[in-house]
């Protein structure tokens, strides 16, 4: 009985059959790891390839058809909803309640910073049938109304974005970002000369495919500066 036992513990410890199902199940974990990596990595590139295109599209419709003249002398009853929704769309297959769209209309002040004369935001809901506004990041000013404008009103450009007839003088030489007040025979008002600019910015908050991934919502952000085509 000794020497049975003895021979099948010789050949249980000689025996290589099941080895693969053993190195199988030690890498399945890893290799489950790195698949699911792949997809969330490529699925969320793609994803950021539709913000990018959906920004451009957004920022392309806007300079295309609306005047900034027209938008400057009664920013009140611009509406650009349609082109915020079309936009929207570019981003499907993906939830169009994770985007939110911004479309603004700048003046430039100087070389690295506009006046914001007009601004909208919104979301939708999951299919873009229901559209919500929502607060814009910039903070619009109340040109060509003549009264006192907010720092507020001014924000930071990339000055690669500007060239030099697009940057307004003040007769006495001021810089035309601080003439906040109304403007008098010496000053001009910020918002009231210099270049236009279009600006849109689409976030939109990214959930990994697969939950249980240790990876949280990230946020696409794109922005993108463009000069009208009408005038």
């Amino acid at each position: 009985m000794r020497r049975v036992a003895n021979l099948m513990l010789k050949r249980l410890t000689q025996s290589t059959r099941g080895a693969v199902i053993v190195e199988f199940a030690i890498c399945l974990p890893v290799l489950l790891l790195l698949y699911t990596g792949g997809c969330f990595v490529s699925d969320m590139i793609a994803c950021n390839r539709k913000v990018t295109i959906a920004t451009r599209s957004l920022v392309d419709l806007v300079t295309r058809t609306t005047s900034p003249a027209i938008v400057y002398s009664n920013p009140q009853n611009t509406n650009a909803t349609s082109y915020l929704s079309a936009s929207a769309i570019v981003l499907s297959p993906y939830r169009l309640d994770n985007a939110t769209e911004q479309v603004s209309l700048l003046r430039i002040c100087d070389a690295t910073h506009a006046y914001v004369v007009w601004t909208q935001a919104q979301t939708q809901s999951a299919d873009g049938s229901t559209v919500t506004s929502t607060t814009s990041t910039h903070t619009a000013g109340t040109v060509p109304v003549v009264q006192a404008q907010s720092a507020a009103n001014v924000i930071s450009i990339p000055a690669t974005m500007i060239t030099s007839p697009m940057v307004p003088t003040s007769p006495d030489g001021s810089n035309v970002c601080a003439n906040l007040a109304p403007g008098t025979s010496t000053k001009t008002q910020v918002g009231t000369d210099g270049g236009w600019l279009y600006t849109g910015t689409i976030n939109y908050k990214y959930t990994p495919l697969f939950s249980y991934l240790p990876i949280s919502t990230t946020v696409l952000t794109h922005t993108i500066y463009m000069v009208p085509r009408l005038y």
